[in-house]
């Protein structure tokens, strides 16, 4: 299903030019929809898919080092279920981003120096 989703987020601009070549006019204004909607979803997945990258990489590190684990659990222990979800999302997403800024910084560094 997931590579279904993947498959037609990718194709969206064929399908939109495929149908704007159609002799119905409802085709081809929903074809020139689909062309002018595809950057746009294109960019807002890219910003979508970085956070949840930075999260779930936060996440791990968060959860491999069971001292901050365990710090961040008592912090957010007496909140309420959504607050401390957000607050424990919000730090791995933090973590996750400094993480792989200084991961990027090295690469960059390395490449630079070779």
């Amino acid at each position: 299903g997931v590579y279904g989703i993947v498959a037609a987020i990718v194709k969206i601009d064929d399908l939109g030019y495929w149908l704007n070549e159609k002799s119905s006019s409802i085709a081809q204004g929903i074809g020139r929809f689909l062309l002018a909607f595809a950057p746009w979803l294109m960019k807002i997945l890219s910003v979508v898919g970085t956070l949840a990258m930075f999260l779930v990489g936060g996440g791990i590190i968060v959860h491999g080092l069971t001292p901050l684990h365990h710090l961040i659990e008592s912090i957010t222990g007496d909140m309420s279920g959504l607050v401390a979800s957000l607050l424990s999302n919000g730090a791995n997403l933090v973590l996750g981003f400094i993480v792989g800024s200084i991961v990027l910084l090295s690469v960059n560094l390395i490449a630079k120096l070779r």
